[in-house]
């Protein structure tokens, strides 16, 4: 059947179109079609060479830079001082079997088995396994065993608890997510702590109202909609635009 559905759009005109995109194919994709686009970097530079390229690539296609919102992965670990954001970052890492890091690192690469390696050795050279899953995360994990000369074990815990740039006190935190948004690395954030429960809760009472000071986070949504919060544009109906030409 041709032609547009026979009810009511919403009043955001369409769903957001969210995706995850960081090979080459994926930004490709996510510059035509997407609009709310999940990303992983570790670095202010990585996410800014990112973050240009994807709108960059999205205005080569007819588009505006501001219909692609660009969310980077957040795991934030907080304190009141970086010693106890240190103590907190040992606690999670208490917390992971190297059986089950195995494991956790083995999704990246189609659920490859990395048990079958010698744990304290140089991480093992597995050709192309993981390039049709996270192609991305998985060349990126490969360079980091290289550069740094890695064994199977550090990577896998590395992996599996990784410790980014929003490591430190609150106010660190904070001032670090302001300056990826400042210097167009982000246009916002998905929290993804590593343990629910207290963290989340540290990170809204402690973070969130320093965001909230200085003009980097609004309590009070202006719209009614995901897409108008998101600062996305309203997508009008593209049969209403045949009808006025016809007219």
């Amino acid at each position: 059947m041709h032609g547009p559905l026979n009810i009511e759009r919403s009043k955001q005109g369409q769903p957001v179109i969210f995706q995850a995109g960081a090979s080459k194919t994926g930004i490709a994709f996510a510059a035509k079609h997407g609009e709310a686009i999940f990303t992983n970097k570790a670095t202010l530079e990585s996410a800014q060479e990112y973050y240009r390229d994807l709108k960059n690539q999205a205005v080569r296609n007819g588009r505006k830079r501001e219909d692609v919102v660009i969310l980077p992965s957040l795991s934030p670990i907080i304190g009141a001082t970086e010693e106890e954001a240190k103590a907190k970052y040992e606690e999670i890492k208490n917390l992971i079997s190297i059986e089950e890091a195995l494991n956790y690192l083995g999704r990246y690469f189609d659920h490859f088995d990395f048990s079958q390696f010698p744990l304290d050795e140089a991480f093992p050279d597995i050709g192309d396994v993981g390039k049709n899953s996270f192609q991305s995360t998985t060349d990126q994990i490969k360079e980091m065993a290289q550069n740094e000369n890695l064994t199977l074990r550090e990577v896998a815990l590395r992996v599996a608890t990784p410790k980014n740039e929003f490591f430190g006190t609150y106010e660190q935190v904070a001032d670090k997510m302001m300056e990826w948004v400042d210097n167009e690395a982000a246009d916002g954030f998905v929290i993804n702590l590593y343990v629910m429960g207290k963290q989340y809760d540290d990170f809204l009472q402690f973070v969130v109202p320093i965001l909230e000071e200085k003009g980097y986070f609004n309590r009070n949504y202006e719209s009614d909609t995901l897409r108008g919060n998101l600062g996305l544009p309203f997508i009008e109906n593209r049969y209403n635009n045949k009808n006025k030409v016809s007219s």
